[in-house]
């Protein structure tokens, strides 16, 4: 069977192939009968030579062709890639000789996005049985959530979910570590929110964009409420002007970028922050409500209080803390 496992979404392509690998045979059986192709260092008929081998005491042979469709895709039409070379030797008419390929061979071409008319599929033809994976969003990513609750024995509130869904996005990879972790911890009972809260390092991050919406938007209450719970959790006074510079910073970053006309994952490499993650969406929501010389002076602000806090003694830095976020959310 000749499959293509492709799409936005890295870490379902990952595990699909993991289920491919297992139902092809034991570890044991399957290892002399397994082979990767990868990078540019192989041919055409290097490929086809071991496709076309008989297993060795086993059912199948399994042969993984990693990014092969996709530095075919890349080299094609005006923008060729420089830094992605395709295999050696002539591929034209690949997709021609893979019928004529043994019954008991599993070919799987594994690759990232690949268009839907584009040279990397046409490469192999309509042989190939397709399945692609792309990065969940809105109602879909809640199901894939639950479902993957469900995939761990555990169960989780639809609010759980929708928090979860949040703060992480379509980062399925990071998901799947979270959703580990919180199955564990609940230990059988039904997840809640604040179990997210708990457990999930981006909900700690989340109550600094809190703070900085609250100060943002001129509201003392909501700002003031965030600042308590993240000094309540332990957190120094140091670090929370320093994250809350920080984010105005990225906000300053974001909005110029995308004045520019920059791509969204051009201002997350920039900003260091994951594409698709909930401080990308957070960033540049901040980024378009607000005036550049007001997120400008914020970002001054609180540098200035950061060094006055290191070089001077204040007598309750709390406090001080409390009056200086109260000064920035109510001087608009």
């Amino acid at each position: 069977m000749i499959r293509i496992l492709h799409g936005t979404d890295e870490f379902s392509v990952s595990e699909r192939l993991i289920q491919i690998r297992a139902a092809a045979g034991p570890p044991e059986v399957m290892m002399p009968n397994t082979n990767v192709f990868e990078g540019d260092g192989y041919s055409r008929d290097e490929l086809l030579g071991a496709a076309s081998a008989i297993p060795f005491l086993a059912d199948k042979r399994l042969v993984i062709v990693k990014g092969l469709l996709g530095r075919i895709e890349a080299n094609t039409g005006r923008n060729k890639s420089r830094t992605l070379r395709v295999p050696k030797g002539d591929w034209t008419g690949l997709g021609d000789v893979l019928p004529t390929l043994p019954p008991s061979t599993e070919l799987v071409f594994v690759d990232g996005e690949l268009r839907k008319n584009g040279a990397g599929l046409k490469t192999v033809g309509s042989t190939a049985t397709t399945e692609q994976f792309d990065i969940s969003r809105g109602q879909a990513l809640d199901t894939w959530i639950a479902e993957r609750f469900r995939s761990e024995g555990a169960t989780a509130s639809r609010s759980a979910v929708e928090r979860l869904a949040d703060l992480i996005g379509g980062q399925t990879r990071l998901l799947a570590q979270e959703i580990g972790k919180l199955s564990l911890y609940a230990n059988g009972r039904p997840i809640q929110p604040d179990d997210i809260d708990l457990m999930v390092a981006p909900a700690r991050e989340a109550n600094i964009f809190a703070a900085v919406d609250a100060v943002l938007d001129s509201e003392p209450t909501g700002a003031l409420r965030a600042i308590h719970q993240l000094l309540d959790e332990g957190n120094s006074i140091h670090y929370l002007l320093t994250m809350l510079a920080r984010q105005t910073r990225m906000t300053l970053v974001a909005q110029d970028m995308m004045q520019s006309g920059a791509a969204e994952a051009d201002i997350a490499k920039r900003i260091g922050v994951r594409e698709n993650s909930f401080p990308l969406r957070k960033t540049l929501q901040q980024a378009r409500s607000h005036p550049h010389g007001y997120l400008a002076w914020i970002h001054r602000q609180l540098l200035e209080a950061d060094v006055g806090f290191k070089t001077s003694s204040v007598g309750n830095e709390r406090s001080a803390a409390e009056l200086l976020v109260a000064r920035l959310s109510t001087a608009r």
